[in-house]
């Protein structure tokens, strides 16, 4: 005989908290403005700034920035006229109203790696600032760029012979917020083999003064991947770690780049490995200092299907990843946002629109601590932004009867399908909370 009993919850959950997403709004839509790969940073005065790439002639850099009640028309920060190319960028970083803008260009044809600055917020840019070395002999592609806690840049691109081989990752750093910048460097040179030659890096930054790069290598085959640390800022790179816990053995590059945010005295790693057989996302608390990874486990396991397109946000309390995955036939956005020993995983997408969801991106206002975030509803042809707030939960002991379960966790918030004899608490779409335990 089954026993069905409903109490109150413990006083550790009155406090408890949940992501609640809202403001769904769509930034642009149609070939004519444009809707590949949106990238997204905070400003100052919790104003977002969201850049995309209209892809189609004439190509160009788009724009929106909140002005306080709405986001503005959108406008051009990197016109047609300079030939932007890539697969992968441009690329955006922020501090306060200092933002940092990247770009691969076509008006050479070994490409240029282009940097563009804004000191109101992305508002207005300066003009173009060469940052590639003006070559006859190799090839740039696949730029990235950090901030320092200082606000001065830190780039990176891939560097190649003009017959595509001999591939490494170059970073150089700028003292003078990109003005000019130090001899670039190979941060990869530490690690075997050379870079995947689709993979772009990633940075991470902890102060001025130390400086971590992620990226995928290529190792006879081996795709995994590795984080190299610089102490002066980014001008040298003195200690590299493999990050994978398998070697995941693939004959081409997946284009796929591990991310990492700073959490405590850690470097919190999320990417994608396929060396079980399945594509999914791994993550890993890597200690800032010996780069040594303390476990190696499933961001949001799914069993089948691929997880791809990393990005995270967060502080020394909390962090938050979105990425894709087609686990509901669809390709859709989540978002696993993680609070000491409490995480959460929800699709990130308006449940009233349909088809898939691609390249997701995240920041963090480390002010209200509500994360900001954008993804292409690509059925629809559209750039969408969403905001993501953590609220407390509302905890009653008594739920309507036209109250629809949401889902069920379990003590430490994880979701679950109940079981007999193990208490699990359901959660309502009005808020209303219930701690239940089935006993057989």
């Amino acid at each position: 005989m089954k026993k069905i009993l409903i109490f109150l919850l413990l006083p550790l959950f009155i406090n408890a908290q949940q992501l609640v997403l809202s403001d769904y709004t769509i930034i642009s839509s149609g070939p004519p403005e444009g809707y590949e790969r949106p990238r997204i940073v905070m400003t100052a005065n919790a104003s977002p700034f969201i850049i995309w790439k209209k892809p189609s002639t004439p190509k160009s850099v788009k724009a929106k920035k909140w002005n306080g009640t709405a986001f503005s028309a959108p406008y051009d920060i990197v016109s047609p006229d300079l030939a932007i190319t890539g697969f992968i960028g441009p690329e955006i970083a922020s501090r306060g109203d200092t933002v940092y803008l990247i770009f691969e260009s076509l008006l050479h044809n070994n490409h240029i790696i282009y940097l563009k600055r804004s000191f109101d917020g992305g508002l207005t840019f300066s003009d173009t600032i060469r940052v590639s070395d003006n070559s006859d002999t190799h090839k740039f592609a696949m730029p990235n760029i950090g901030i320092r806690a200082d606000g001065n840049p830190v780039i990176s691109y891939m560097e190649c012979t003009t017959s595509w081989t001999d591939w490494e990752q170059m970073v150089k750093s700028s003292s003078d917020f990109g003005a000019t910048f130090s001899a670039a460097t190979n941060a990869s040179a530490l690690a075997p083999g050379e870079p995947c030659d689709c993979c772009q890096s990633t940075f991470v930054t902890k102060g001025n003064n130390d400086v971590y790069l992620l990226f995928r290598n290529n190792e006879t085959n081996i795709r995994n991947s590795y984080i190299a640390k610089s102490t002066d800022g980014g001008v040298s790179f003195t200690s590299t770690s493999d990050l994978d816990a398998a070697d995941w053995m693939l004959n081409s590059c997946p284009t796929s780049s591990p991310v990492g945010v700073v959490n405590g005295d850690s470097i919190m790693v999320v990417r994608r490995s396929g060396a079980n057989g399945i594509n999914e996302l791994y993550y890993s608390n890597v200690n800032a200092t010996d780069l040594q990874k303390n476990y190696f486990n499933t961001l949001d396991p799914i069993g089948f299907g691929l997880q791809d397109n990393p990005e995270i946000a967060g502080d020394d309390n909390g962090y938050a990843v979105v990425w894709k995955d087609n686990r509901n036939s669809n390709t859709s956005c989540f978002i696993k946002w993680v609070y000491g020993e409490v995480s959460e995983v929800i699709e990130l997408a308006d449940s009233t629109t349909f088809g898939h969801k691609l390249s997701p991106d995240i920041c963090l206002d480390y002010a209200t601590g509500d994360y900001h975030m954008v993804y292409v509803a690509s059925t629809q042809h559209e750039v969408v932004y969403v905001k993501g707030s953590i609220m407390p939960l509302s905890i009653q002991d008594v739920k309507s009867e036209n109250n629809k379960l949401i889902k069920s966790v379990d003590l430490l918030g994880k979701t679950i399908i109940p079981e007999s004899n193990k208490p699990f608490i359901n959660i309502y779409n009005d808020g209303t909370v219930e701690r239940k335990i089935v006993l057989e």
